[in-house]
């Protein structure tokens, strides 16, 4: 991986030519996620996931401990003594504080970035999101990005992204960025927007992002935030937060009882489904990613089989590089043939839930409310 700790922005590469294919997310090692995140084995899963290729590494202040949890990982000498600093790409993000706070003003965002750079222990961060920008309004959102940009020219960060759900609020900042800064984002996460039950990045929002100069794209929570999986939504320490409706639940765990008579597992099917896409969508080339989590290390493992399932080296290569994820870069059209009936008959048991867009923000939130 090149050495991007330089502050000058001339000297960085483009994201998309260090950030990983497969990014391990820190949303699991959250209260929304879970009743006690602090006794999840994050050092464990964080050493396997950097054996295993994986090399960027994604989280929030909001997620609560999780920020925290993973700079202790990533300080434990099992990891220290087999990668350095700059051979992984650590993102986060900055702008909400809780499920109904967000602060994106320069005070806060220069006190949050500062924070998490004291955390992880580093002089510097690789990419900070302003996180969920469509609970603020467009000029909130864009403003930021102008202090996350100051940010870099001090050599703080390296890259700056909107994170969030909603496509045409994330296409919108997006658009704006590049008007009034003469420059585009470097990178755009986008959550639950390209599953089984939602190809609404594939079908309308990946073209218009790139169109605006987009570099990264990451995709993530490929499961719904849970809804796509045996267990159902997942309940943690906050309670039932999960905004899909009963019914949606109700026909994704049909699906899912589905998917096990077949001899399989929903979360496999829908991780080999969203990885497929994406990497079809972009032929191949970097330039997009999909975020994935784990709260253990067999869940973990199990996630990764599923990349192993649906990805194959270039088949160009006469060997492999790595030996490990960073090889993997064709979609293994074989497994997507055996997947195809099953992709179709799960979309069919959704039904009119295909595409349906999650009530994110909610109905009643006012986002003049949200500016500091």
């Amino acid at each position: 991986m090149p050495d991007i700790s330089g502050s000058e922005c001339a000297e960085r590469p483009p994201l998309s030519s260090v950030v990983s294919r497969i990014v391990l997310g820190g949303g699991s090692f959250s209260p929304q996620s879970h009743l006690y995140p602090d006794a999840l084995p994050v050092r464990a899963i964080v050493l396997k996931a950097l054996d295993s290729g994986i090399r960027t590494f994604d989280t929030s202040p909001y997620y609560g401990p999780s920020e925290i949890l993973l700079a202790d990982a990533f300080s434990q000498s099992a990891v220290t003594s087999k990668y350095s600093r700059q051979d992984y790409i650590l993102m986060t993000k900055a702008g909400r504080i809780s499920s109904s706070k967000f602060d994106y003003s320069p005070k806060w965002i220069h006190h949050s970035v500062n924070r998490s750079m004291e955390r992880f222990g580093t002089s510097y961060f690789d990419v900070i999101f302003c996180h969920d920008v469509e609970y603020v309004t467009d000029e909130a959102a864009v403003t930021a990005v102008g202090v996350l940009m100051d940010l870099v020219k001090e050599g703080k960060i390296r890259y700056i992204g909107v994170s969030g759900y909603c496509l045409e609020k994330l296409i919108r900042v997006a658009k704006l960025v590049r008007a009034r800064y003469q420059r585009p984002l470097d990178a755009v996460q986008i959550w639950a927007q390209l599953t089984l039950q939602n190809t609404r990045l594939e079908s309308e929002g990946y073209c218009q992002l790139k169109a605006t100069g987009v570099d990264q794209i990451s995709s993530s929570s490929p499961l719904g935030i849970g809804l796509l999986r045996s267990g159902g939504v997942p309940i943690g320490a906050l309670g039932d937060w999960h905004p899909a409706p009963e019914k949606l639940r109700q026909a994704a765990l049909k699906a899912s009882e589905y998917v096990e008579t077949r001899g399989d597992d929903l979360a496999s099917l829908a991780l080999r489904f969203s990885i497929s896409r994406l990497v079809k969508l972009t032929n191949g080339f970097s330039g997009a990613s999909t975020i994935l989590s784990a709260s253990s290390v067999w869940e973990l493992e199990s996630n990764l089989q599923a990349v192993r399932a649906i990805l194959l080296p270039d088949l160009d290569r006469s060997a492999y590089v790595y030996d490990d994820l960073r090889d993997l870069s064709t979609v293994n059209d074989a497994q997507l043939d055996k997947d195809g009936p099953l992709y179709a008959h799960v979309r069919s048991i959704l039904g009119v839930w295909v595409d349906y867009k999650l009530p994110v923000p909610e109905k009643e939130w006012v986002c003049a409310a949200t500016e500091a």
